[in-house]
C-alpha cells in the first residue's frame, strides 16, 4: 500500500480482549479493506486506500446493525 494513496479511517467496533491482528483478520473476513494502526477499548484506526473509504464504511454500517441485534 502506498502511504500517499491512503488515509487514516476510524471505526467503532467491539475490540475488547482482541489483538490488532485478531481485528485485522476478522474485519477483513467482513469485506473491510486496509492496514489497522491503532486499537483503542472501542475503536479500530486502519490506513485505507481512498477508493476503498466508501466501501469500508458500507461493511461497517452492516457488521454494527449485526452486532446490535444479537
Amino acid at each position: 500500500m502506498n502511504l500517499s494513496e491512503s488515509i487514516k479511517q476510524r471505526y467503532r467496533t467491539n475490540t475488547a480482549g482482541k489483538t490488532p491482528t485478531e481485528l485485522q483478520k476478522e474485519l477483513r473476513k467482513r469485506g473491510v479493506r486496509g492496514f489497522v494502526v491503532n486499537v483503542s477499548h472501542d475503536r479500530v484506526t486502519m490506513l485505507v486506500k481512498k477508493r476503498d473509504v466508501k466501501r469500508n464504511k458500507e461493511c461497517m454500517r452492516c457488521l454494527t446493525s449485526t452486532e446490535t441485534r444479537k
